[in-house]
């Protein structure tokens, strides 16, 4: 195991050694875009932040002014169809931001999966696998091959996590 880490160490230092010196090959124009590219990404990232914070806001003066409303009113029979828009606005509302915070957390466990992917060294799986599995993590176009071999893995990833049930046993046994 200890050879394969440092196979895996080996081949990550020749990896970034080739990414640097496609870097400074690079023209000059095409690295002030992917420097744009960058910091437009990292804006994006300020900006959901914001909007989830004015949101916030947003919804608490919503309740605020609902309060405000009702507080105002004497009889309430009479207004009970706008009390009932008034709740069903807030409701979607409540809805919408449960919905947003739903996607971010989606979005940032990808983020993750594929971080914990690149861990994996490169003999572990064979080229074949690594593309259908690049393919599904990236949401790319897969052809039928790309869905029979991620069959394939699933599969045995089943069978390998049954193994380390086993193994888990006898661990066990043999720590008593």
């Amino acid at each position: 195991m200890s050879i394969d880490k440092w196979l895996s160490d080996k081949d990550s230092k020749e990896e970034e050694l080739r990414r640097e010196k496609l870097f400074k090959a690079l023209p000059q124009e095409k690295v002030q875009e992917l420097k744009k590219r960058k910091i437009r990404d990292l804006t994006e990232k300020e900006k959901l932040n914001a909007d989830l914070t004015t949101r916030k806001e947003d919804f608490l003066n919503n309740i605020l002014e609902f309060k405000d409303w009702l507080n105002q009113r004497n009889y309430l029979k009479g207004d009970l169809d706008k009390i009932e828009t008034w709740v069903k606005n807030l409701y979607k509302k409540v809805e919408f931001k449960v919905e947003q915070e739903s996607r971010l957390s989606l979005i940032s466990d990808r983020k993750q999966l594929i971080d914990k992917y690149k861990k994996i060294p490169p003999k572990f799986l064979d080229e074949k696998t690594r593309v259908a599995i690049n393919k599904k993590l990236y949401n790319s176009k897969k052809i039928s091959s790309d869905y029979y071999i991620l069959r394939k893995l699933k599969e045995t990833v089943n069978e390998k996590l049954k193994e380390t049930e086993y193994y888990e046993i006898l661990r066990r046994i043999l720590e008593i």
